[in-house]
């Protein structure tokens, strides 16, 4: 989920992730260390027991482990509706000119926020807000049950590259068991047709990885077989052959 936030394709390793996890769940996940890089597709996790469910207290929590948060902070309406009577219209838009980081901090402190309204004071107790998070900047965040899981959006094209790669190959390999070929032959040629320009850019520097992983003499990205198979990669239409 937090990848399809981020926009970025599952075959695409990320270098970490960020798992948030209850007390005493820590210990269960990391003796998955294994299947969860491999289910994440990630080169490193790190595992943090958190406390806090929701609203203001889990948002300071998770700043204060050093997470990449951004608070998103809405009025009550119902509860603020007796405290702002006539002067609601012009509290709503003085709220939505205020920094939400400006308020988190004297919430924290004093438990209310007090605004001025045309020389009257209104103050706002910490639960006449609704207080939640996102992502920062170059992160995406999902949510689910008692998990909180962050990645970088960054994308890294030495792994994108990576993960290219070895989505391809398993393509070619299971092509070279549909047509009979012995694993242990080494073929011709195998052949890419229809890549996105950035695809065929971030492959083509690893055409021998590529020969190495699926046991053809080279790799080429012009039609030179017989028999092309249709394929798909996250959506974009290509064709393979092995010969």
């Amino acid at each position: 989920a937090a990848r399809m936030k981020g926009k970025l394709k599952r075959r695409w390793p990320l270098n970490e992730a960020q798992i948030c996890v209850k007390k005493n769940q820590k210990a269960k996940l990391e003796s998955l260390s294994d299947l969860l890089k491999s289910q994440l597709n990630v080169e490193k996790f790190n595992i943090i027991e958190t406390e806090e469910d929701s609203g203001l207290e889990q948002l300071l929590e998770l700043k204060k482990l050093g997470l990449p948060v951004k608070v998103t902070l809405e009025l009550e309406r119902k509860k603020i509706g007796p405290k702002a009577k006539q002067h609601m219209g012009k509290l709503v838009s003085t709220f939505l000119e205020t920094n939400p980081d400006e308020i988190i901090p004297i919430l924290e402190k004093d438990g209310k926020y007090d605004f001025n309204i045309d020389g009257q004071k209104i103050s706002l107790d910490k639960e006449d807000f609704i207080v939640e998070f996102d992502a920062g900047d170059n992160f995406a965040v999902a949510k689910r049950d008692d998990f909180i899981v962050f990645i970088s959006t960054l994308r890294n094209k030495e792994m994108m590259a990576k993960g290219l790669v070895k989505d391809i190959a398993r393509r070619l390999q299971t092509l070279r068991k549909e047509r009979g070929y012995n694993p242990t032959d080494v073929l011709e040629v195998a052949s890419i047709l229809e890549l996105d320009n950035e695809s065929l850019e971030m492959i083509k520097g690893r055409d021998e990885e590529l020969a190495f992983l699926v046991r053809v003499k080279k790799v080429n990205f012009e039609k030179s077989c017989k028999e092309y198979k249709e394929d798909d990669i996250d959506g974009q239409k290509i064709k393979i052959s092995v010969e």
